[in-house]
């Protein structure tokens, strides 16, 4: 399994967890903050704190550039330029 398949598999695998979570009663925002402070602590366990602050100090910059983006329904439908 190449790096790009793993990567799927892994991310499938994660949002499945989060939903089973929602499934069974909690609030999607709960799921999400719980999510990605364990995803933090993780990092902070395996690379230590500095190496961890490197890599969240880089998060924005790729938020901002739509490395996290997905393309919506709606955007697909109009042509994504909102209008």
């Amino acid at each position: 399994m190449d790096e790009q398949q793993q990567r799927d598999v892994a991310a499938k695998k994660v949002l499945e967890a989060m939903q089973a979570a929602i499934d069974e009663g909690v609030e999607p925002d709960v799921v999400k903050l719980v999510t990605l402070s364990a995803a933090v602590t993780n990092f902070v366990n395996d690379y230590g704190e500095e190496a961890t602050a490197g890599i969240i100090e880089s998060l924005p910059e790729k938020v901002r550039n739509g490395a996290f983006s997905q393309p919506s329904a709606d955007s697909n439908q109009d042509g994504g330029d909102g209008q």
